[in-house]
């Protein structure tokens, strides 16, 4: 290369990732053959721009349920479960993490190092979920401190394996 970065931008612009949809993981499909990655950068979320302008299509169509109204934007991360450390009756947990507005903006830019042109990406849920309930917090569903701080905690759950 003549010193210049190489950069590959992912056409759709945004992807909803769903556990209960395997498919909506796999972006390999997408990489054009042969370049090599020694970085990635992604976001978590939805730029405060997207957002201030209300409901899109696709990935942000409000039907996927990721979107709450124009003044608080779209849902970046979305984790429901029930857990034997939550309180009775139900057990459940709910973190519906979102805002874009300061000083509560979750979006966050996540840079991971690539090894070995690996580019499988790990989320330690595990990780993010003992964090929130360490701290006794088991429903987050507005802007907030407490959304910023799990959206700062699920940044960090983001990892590469060497």
């Amino acid at each position: 290369m003549s010193g210049k970065d190489t950069v590959w931008t992912e056409p759709e612009g945004y992807r909803l990732m769903d556990l209960a949809d395997s498919s909506s993981f796999n972006i390999a499909s997408y990489v054009p053959d042969g370049l090599f990655f020694d970085a990635i950068r992604f976001r978590l979320g939805v730029d405060s721009a997207s957002s201030s302008t209300g409901a899109h299509t696709g990935a942000l169509d409000p039907a996927n349920g990721m979107y709450w109204a124009w003044h608080t934007g779209y849902v970046n991360l979305k984790i429901e479960g029930t857990c034997h450390a939550c309180p009775p009756p139900k057990n459940d947990f709910e973190f519906h993490i979102g805002g874009f507005q300061s000083p509560f903006n979750v979006e966050r830019v996540i840079t991971l190092k690539a090894t070995n042109n690996n580019l499988e990406i790990f989320f330690d849920v595990a990780n993010l979920l003992k964090e929130a309930l360490s701290s006794n917090q088991f429903r987050i569903m507005t802007p907030g401190a407490a959304a910023m701080r799990m959206a700062d905690d699920a940044a960090k759950s983001f990892y590469i394996r060497p």
